[in-house]
């Protein structure tokens, strides 16, 4: 049993998608100066946007879809930058540009997820072989397999097995 509940935060999903999308796209048009310098109309600019992508139902399902894994990506970058802070004398000799490339690539992992849980019953009936008329049952079968959670995640596994194994054993220069 919880000793804190709260659940009664996601009622308010909508205000706080709404407040992420107004900060977000404020400080990138303040910070690429795409419309200028004007402060008023970069945001009013984000308050249309902000209220545009509220008003999408689907996209504040999307965001409250990304918005956990992204928090828990950058817990986890902050906890490994830790480990190699302690671990290592000089960390600018451990701290190259793949890491860096492995956290975007996990984070375009993450949209791309999302926005196919999110937007699949959008998208879904439209793409070839939604309907499973003519195809071949044994197919279908083969895809239910390679898509069911027990596959994919043994293949996340193997994966991840080995990454770190060619980590471990890999020998530097």
């Amino acid at each position: 049993m919880a000793v804190l509940d709260f659940s009664w935060l996601s009622y308010f999903l909508a205000i706080f998608g709404f407040l992420l999308v107004y900060v977000v796209v404020y400080a990138i048009l303040t910070k690429t100066k795409i419309l200028g310098e004007n402060a008023f109309v970069n945001s009013i600019t984000a308050f249309i946007l902000a209220i545009i992508f509220i008003t999408f139902a689907p996209g504040v399902e999307y965001l409250g879809a990304i918005t956990p894994w992204f928090a828990i990506l950058i817990v986890s970058l902050f906890f490994f930058l830790v480990i190699v802070g302690f671990s290592q004398k000089d960390i600018d000799k451990f701290m190259k540009p793949w890491i860096a490339w492995v956290f975007i690539v996990l984070l375009l992992i993450i949209f791309l997820v999302a926005a196919i849980k999110v937007f699949n019953p959008v998208l879904g009936p439209y793409l070839p072989g939604a309907s499973g008329d003519g195809a071949d049952p044994t197919l279908l079968k083969v895809a239910k397999f390679a898509y069911s959670d027990r596959f994919l995640g043994g293949a996340l596994l193997l994966i991840i097995a080995l990454i770190a194994s060619w980590v471990i054993t890999k020998k530097a220069k």
